[in-house]
Formats: C-alpha cells, structure tokens, sequence
C-alpha cells in the first residue's frame, strides 16, 4: 500500500510502502486537512503540531478554476516511524552510510478511501478544510476517480467564491451608519471562511438588516427586523432590494429545525449560502453603496 512519509525538519517527502522509500522530486505540496460536514456550524482545521490526521498531497491546481486535484493519506497510531531511504538529491550525503542509504524517522501517512469513509451512502457530503488553525481554506469534493496505483484522486473546488462582496464605497452609506455596516459585513466575510451554510446566512441576515437599518436611518427603539423592512421597500427600484432582503429572510427562516419540520421545506445547502451572499452584494449594489468589481 502507498504511503508517503515527511521529513518536516528537512523539509523533503518520501514514497513508499511505509517501511521502504524514494525520494519525490520536485518535492509535492502536502497539506494538512480535515473533513467536516455542512452542518456543522463552527469549522475548525487541523491543530499546527499534530503529526496525525489527514494529508493532501497536491497534483495538481488551477488558478482561475480554482480546482485541485490531489490524494488523501492518513496517519494514527505511532508517530514518526522507521524508514530505509536512499541519498535524498535535496539532501546528498547527509548521515548516509556508505551504501547510500539510511534510516530515518518520518511522519508516515498511509492511502484512506474518501469515497468509502466520507461518500459512499452517506446522506451529507463534507467539506475539506486545508491548512492549520485559523489559517485555512475551505473545498468542496467534485469528483473522485480510482488511478492505476489503487489510490483515488480526488477533485476539489474553492468553496474562496462563496461570499465575495462588490466593492464598499463608504462614502454612499449614511454617515451615521457606516461603522455598524462595514462592521456587519467583515462579520459575514469572516464566517464566510469559517463557519457551516446555516452560520453563513445567520450572518447575511444581520448584514441585510443593517443595511435596510441604515437605508431607512433607523435606530434604537425605532429598529426593525428584517422582514419588516423590506416591507417598506416601494417603487420599482427597490423591487431586487426587496427580493433579495426577502430571500435572506426566507433562508434563515429554513435554517431552523422546527420550520423544516412545520413546512417541510429542506435542510439548507452551501449552494443556498451563496445565494444569499449574492443577494447581499445586490442590496449594496442597488442602493448605490458598492459596485462589482
């Protein structure tokens, strides 16, 4: 079986079958990752110092797509391991023998299938956050498909796309209200990166009222919720405002169990979560406080 094993200090990877291995060149990325589902509304990534868990090892990434494409290797049990490997070209001659081999002691990583832990059967697909700590990205699985060495290559897409908002001009947005609005909006970009669909529009609702809050320069106990002001809206240049506001109102509605379950509505998706995060940029847009960059 594939396994690939990290000489973090030396900063080179081997491949092997966990006892035995060759040096890969040009040295692939390999990042740590984890996989979480939808649902969860706090996402949390791989700790920095844990030798255990997933990896991802990089094959390939484009850009513009946003797209990798890569395989997954787990470790458990003892951490580093024994393994013979020979002269690395990274590293020639460092504690070789003469033989030009030596051992090491490597964080060592063996093949796991996503298909059959994470996919097969299971009624909520996960999400796979790459990186440590608070420095991580969140992907979405596309495909996975079995390559000649039995390992699945699995392909990834940027969740990066859900949640971008057109540029602020702050100066359009009633002066009293600038700070409270900019503030709710950093709130809802940083959910965007941290946190499950029904979080992310919990967010997009807070953003949308305080825009209509602002739009209408209302404070204190003359404040309303969400619903209640895009009732207020009229005219036909405030018809997408209203239907946008609307949209974000009607999701966050659904992201409550007991509403799923009175009207028999679904649980809400990422997809859902990127409508209304579109819906926000649109109700900034027609106001006249942002532009599509």
């Amino acid at each position: 079986m594939t396994s690939i094993a990290i000489d973090k200090y030396q900063g080179v990877v081997y491949e092997g079958d966990g006892n035995l291995g060759r040096p890969l060149l040009p040295t692939p990325v390999i990042t740590p990752a984890k996989f979480v589902l939808e649902s969860e509304n706090s996402l949390v990534a791989e700790t920095a110092d844990s030798p255990f868990g997933y990896r991802f090892r990089e094959d390939f990434y484009d850009p513009v797509s946003r797209i990798r494409r890569g395989r997954f290797y787990f470790a458990d049990g003892n951490q580093p391991r024994d393994w013979v490997v020979p002269e690395h070209p990274a590293i020639p001659r460092m504690g070789m023998s003469v033989s030009g081999v030596t051992k090491k002691l490597l964080d060592t990583f063996g093949r796991r299938s996503i298909w059959h832990q994470y996919l097969n059967g299971k009624d909520e697909q996960p999400l796979v956050l790459l990186g440590v700590d608070n420095r991580f990205t969140i992907w979405t699985i596309i495909g996975i498909e079995v390559i000649s060495t039995g390992e699945e290559l699995v392909t990834l897409k940027a969740r990066s796309s859900l949640g971008v908002l057109p540029r602020l001009n702050i100066n359009n947005i009633p002066e009293g209200f600038r700070t409270a609005v900019t503030q709710k909006l950093n709130a809802f970009r940083d959910d965007v990166y941290r946190a499950g669909p029904e979080s992310v529009i919990d967010r997009a609702r807070e953003a949308a009222t305080q825009i209509l809050l602002a739009h209408f320069e209302l404070k204190g106990p003359a404040s309303k919720d969400l619903s209640e002001l895009v009732n207020d809206l009229n005219g036909e240049k405030q018809a997408v405002i209203q239907s946008a506001g609307k949209i974000i109102a009607r999701f966050h509605a659904r992201g409550k169990t007991v509403e799923q379950q009175r009207r028999g509505t679904r649980a809400i998706r990422e997809q859902d979560a990127e409508l209304a995060s579109q819906c926000l940029g649109v109700m900034l847009c027609d106001l006249g406080w942002a532009d599509w960059v």
